[in-house]
């Protein structure tokens, strides 16, 4: 399941703009490939039909809904010129004046630990966001514990 998951970021890497619509699924040969190897790694586990497909969507949601993110800030800055940083550094004042306003302390808080701000690397939460679900799903596909 990790090298499922790893090849469709990469494969998403390549070509951003695959990252379709969860609920209307482009139904290409190659990405059916992806879907027929993840289902077969988790037949025969003793999964029902459903858990089984539920598992198959869920892993592949956290790579698809991270890789949306890739064609829209390639579209972003095809747009507005700006790259992502010129982008955030341009709304600094809104920042800055919601920190002011009192009225969000946590997040004032925690942006204001970031010595030079907080990096969004989809990378790094894609690696983050895949071992936590892959541990998280262990127990269940080993059989040691019943989702209801």
């Amino acid at each position: 399941m990790e090298l499922g998951a790893r090849t469709l970021w990469a494969l998403y890497r390549k070509h951003p703009w695959l990252a379709a619509s969860l609920t209307r699924p482009l139904f290409l040969p190659n990405l059916m490939v992806h879907g027929e190897w993840v289902l077969g790694a988790l037949d025969g586990q003793g999964l029902d039909p459903t858990m089984l497909f539920d598992i198959h969507v869920l892993l592949y949601s956290h790579v698809q809904g991270l890789a949306v993110h890739l064609e829209m800030e390639a579209h972003a800055e095809a747009v507005t010129g700006q790259s992502e940083d010129q982008w955030m550094e341009s709304r600094t004042p809104a920042l800055q004046e919601l920190v002011e306003s009192g009225r969000f302390p946590t997040f004032t808080k925690v942006v204001g630990a970031f010595e030079d701000g907080y990096d969004l690397r989809l990378d790094a939460l894609f690696e983050f966001g895949l071992k936590a679900l892959l541990d998280g799903l262990t127990s269940l596909v080993e059989g040691q514990e019943v989702v209801t």
